[in-house]
């Protein structure tokens, strides 16, 4: 897994001609990318005085060396560096081929890790796993097999077209008439004030995705898992009640065991709920591990970052987002990413939220295909619009492929349900025996 001579060769084109430095040093990223101690010393004297700005030749790398190991003189072993080279241009091509030796031993050393400390506890044997597959994923990339081929990407969009395979609806109706559905590669954002009801719109879709038979993930770093299922059991009853189910009153033992049989064929397999994990790199490793159609994170905001990462927190969200955006377009799916807004809002008359009303927006409207704003006007107006308890606005505020648009859909806090009308979700309260007014739907 190395190359001496390789190396040797590498190093006389760099001699010969030093302006393919700057052009191999993409690929040469550490002097321990030699395996030879001696060559390795010859690379950090190219490397300094091309960094000076000094000639690069054999007199000046040899004064830069001195002398090697051995009693060799550099003089004499550096001159034979130059009789293997061929030509100049191929140094490019010999430094890539020094990556992937590199890479191997790394590989090697991680493989030797884990055998010797599978079983030992004391060791996070699932971290070297990751570090393993990271740097065979590396290594992959550096082998000549990935080229363009236009007739496959034909094929591929032809099929996107007619077969609508790259849409994904949400299922809530009003709103896929005016965003289409959401795309596969892309991030869509709901974002909205607390108490704006944006955890169950987002609930609401999950349920949808779920009945639609695809694979949803939600990270629930808001709430508990067993209280995001509250809704869950709220939602495919016809008579639970979300407000009893929070409080733990009047709830009828046989409804519930009939409800959650229901939910355990119905989701089993398809649904999966994380409220412990933390970070971005465990996020994305239960992502791969899941490859589901659409991923749900409720909310960006309360991801953790190193101790050690100051930046402010919209550079760091920054860095969410595009990771995401990354992530969606190699697992082809859909990530919906849950959204605080600032306080802006709330100054305003009319407090209708806008774009600049993102809290640490940065590059979440700049990655986000669709941005979506769940506003419920009731917890603000009481009524004063004329509106119900159960109405509430789905506002587009962002649709790279379309149109943007106010959507008035139906909201019922008690079965947190997101329905495509008002008409609909008074309906259901009047079922339930809700009063329609009075104090706000809970969420």
């Amino acid at each position: 897994m190395n190359s001496v001579e390789l190396e040797k060769a590498l190093l006389g084109c760099l001699i010969s001609d030093s302006q393919y430095i700057d052009p191999v040093k993409q690929w040469i990223t550490e002097d321990d990318f030699f395996y030879s101690s001696f060559n390795k010393k010859v690379w950090q004297a190219l490397d300094k005085l091309h960094g000076r700005g000094l000639d690069v030749d054999l007199n000046t790398v040899c004064e830069e060396v001195g002398a090697s190991k051995d009693g060799y003189h550099s003089m004499y072993e550096i001159s034979g560096f130059l009789d293997k080279v061929t030509s100049p241009s191929k140094a490019n091509v010999y430094a890539r081929r020094l990556h992937s030796y590199y890479l191997r031993r790394i590989l090697d050393t991680q493989m030797h890790s884990i055998s010797n400390n599978i079983n030992d506890g004391s060791l996070d044997t699932n971290r070297l796993l990751e570090d393993a597959h990271t740097t065979i994923g590396n290594i992959i990339k550096l082998q000549p097999n990935k080229t363009f081929d236009m007739d496959g990407l034909l094929d591929k969009t032809k099929e996107s077209i007619f077969e609508s395979t790259t849409l994904i609806p949400t299922g809530i109706n009003t709103l896929d008439r005016v965003i289409t559905g959401m795309t596969r590669g892309e991030i869509t954002i709901i974002a909205g004030r607390p108490g704006n009801a944006k955890t169950t719109v987002s609930a609401n879709i999950a349920r949808n995705l779920v009945h639609q038979g695809m694979k949803v993930a939600m990270f629930n770093r808001e709430m508990p898992n067993t209280e995001m299922m509250k809704k869950f059991l709220a939602m495919e009853s016809d008579s639970i009640q979300y407000r009893n189910l929070r409080n733990s009153i009047d709830i009828d033992s046989k409804i519930i065991e009939d409800v959650s049989a229901k939910i355990s064929e119905l989701y089993n397999g398809k649904l999966f709920m994380f409220d412990d994990v933390r970070d971005m790199e465990n996020t994305f490793r239960e992502i791969k591990a899941v490859k589901p159609d659409v991923v749900i994170d409720d909310h960006i905001g309360l991801i953790e970052h190193p101790p050690q990462d100051r930046r402010d927190l919209r550079l760091k969200i920054g860095d969410v987002s595009r990771n995401y955006k990354w992530l969606a377009k190699a697992e082809n799916m859909s990530v919906i990413l849950v959204s605080q807004m600032n306080r802006n809002m709330e100054h305003r008359n009319d407090r209708v939220p806008r774009l600049s009303d993102l809290a640490e927006s940065g590059n979440l409207e700049q990655d986000a295909e669709i941005v979506v704003f769940s506003h419920y006007p009731w917890v603000s107006r009481y009524g004063d619009d004329g509106n119900s308890d159960c109405y509430l606005e789905l506002i587009v505020a962002k649709n790279r492929y379309g149109q943007t648009n106010s959507c008035e859909v139906g909201y019922h806090g008690n079965s947190c349900m997101v329905t495509d009308s008002e008409q609909e979700a008074v309906s259901i309260a009047k079922k339930r025996g809700d009063d329609i007014g009075g104090t706000p739907n809970p969420f």
